[in-house]
């Protein structure tokens, strides 16, 4: 470890990115539209929304537009948004001739351990980790040129996508009781399952873990190895492509923001409306719909992102100086402080060490406690930055990686 790693400063905030403060505060507020229902409902309800209560009336659109809007769409432009960190810090560091190979390591565990933390203790749903390590791997990529690193990030994400389809293919040739425990445990549990859960869920913090923390382990070994780290890893390499290429920027002429946001939204959201058709058509069958209709979301969500950002940059590159702009940058300047006070604000909502709420509230109500915790985000966010530099987490995170502590207040 040189000592040099540690004369790199962090970006002033003074000389941060405003186009890419917005776009990551619109990802983290988008989050918790889909993240609320793991907080709120049964685990099993997110990949399969009719394994608990009535879909219908008005908690049917809800589901609907949230699935069609939201799910993964965000973590997508999330995912992005960190890859992009990753190259900006070291060009940073290869514009003062240093090496930030050391840093970002350091970067890397510390988040690893802010997302243990947070998947053990308060929500089995964390996606820090799964970026950390990530991140780890991606970082080779890191100087290679965008054409490689998007041709990348899309191999990762077609290998995400065929160990789905390779394992539904399969699915004939599996032990007899194999698929009927697999369809149990992940897509349509026993009633005492489920109840069971929300017993847990509304228990004292100790019995909260003793159920929290497999589910913890299994986000972080089985999902993570068939599932996220490939769609996750995938999405970083692509994010370091839109950033050298100066999208998230805004340096792209209207022209290019256009048609990502033609392409992006216009084949995106259908692919995920004729996913969530077959879904209903084929009654929610496990197999059909977890391993075959999700990839119409999978790579749906994808392209969703990618119009959305192009809407974003689009009217960053008229202002960013509105009072909106400015709210949601001061969100994405917070993203990281933002994200875990959503979890803390949640698991003091749902679970039992606070008002236990958990499997009482319906997709509809969710959405109205969804839309009071934006509010809070943003207003917390805006005086926050009145008075300080970073947000809590990230002002903690920066002086862990660099190894002192960072100046948190602002200079009058």
């Amino acid at each position: 470890m040189t000592k040099a790693t540690y004369i790199l400063n962090p970006v002033d905030p003074n000389a941060r990115i405003v186009s890419m403060d917005i776009l990551r505060g619109v990802a983290v507020l988008g989050i918790l539209v889909m993240n609320i229902q793991s907080f709120a409902m049964p685990s099993v309800a997110y990949s399969n929304p009719t394994a608990y209560e009535n879909l219908s009336g008005n908690d049917l659109w809800v589901w609907l537009m949230s699935h069609v809007f939201a799910d993964q769409k965000f973590m997508a432009i999330f995912s992005m948004m960190f890859g992009a960190s990753i190259v900006m810090l070291s060009q940073k560091a290869r514009k003062e001739h240093m090496r930030s190979t050391d840093l970002q390591n350091r970067r890397f565990v510390f988040l690893a351990i802010f997302g243990l933390i947070h998947a053990y203790l308060i929500w089995y749903g964390d996606i820090l980790f799964v970026y950390a390590i990530c991140a780890f791997f991606m970082f080779m990529f890191r100087s290679k040129k965008s054409g490689v690193q998007m041709k990348a990030g899309v191999i990762l994400l077609i290998i995400g996508s065929a160990i789905s389809l390779i394992i539904g293919y399969t699915t004939p040739l599996w032990e007899p009781g194999e698929y009927e425990a697999a369809r149990t445990e992940t897509w349509m549990p026993e009633p005492s399952t489920i109840a069971e859960e929300i017993e847990y869920s509304r228990g004292t913090w100790e019995r909260q873990i003793l159920y929290r923390a497999p589910q913890a382990f299994k986000m972080q070994t089985t999902v993570f190895i068939f599932e996220t780290f490939w769609k996750v890893a995938g999405l970083m390499l692509i994010g370091m492509a839109l950033y050298k290429r100066r999208v998230f920027k805004g340096k792209q002429s209207t022209k290019y923001y256009s048609k990502m946001i033609g392409y992006g939204l216009g084949l995106g959201l259908p692919l995920v409306v004729v996913g969530t058709m077959l879904n209903f058509n084929y009654e929610w069958d496990f197999r059909m719909s977890f391993f075959f209709f999700s990839q119409f979301n999978y790579w749906g969500s994808v392209l969703v992102a990618l119009g959305y950002i192009g809407v974003v940059m689009l009217v960053t590159k008229n202002s960013t100086r509105s009072f909106i702009a400015k709210r949601l940058a001061s969100v994405g300047r917070m993203a990281l402080s933002t994200y875990l006070i959503q979890s803390i604000i949640c698991g003091f909502l749902f679970y039992g060490h606070g008002l236990a709420l958990f499997g009482d509230l319906d997709r509809s109500f969710q959405l109205v406690v969804v839309l009071a915790i934006w509010v809070f985000n943003i207003a917390f966010a805006s005086v926050w930055l009145t008075y300080f530099k970073y947000g809590p987490f990230e002002w903690l995170w920066r002086s862990l990686t660099y190894g002192k502590m960072q100046p948190l207040y602002k200079e009058d």
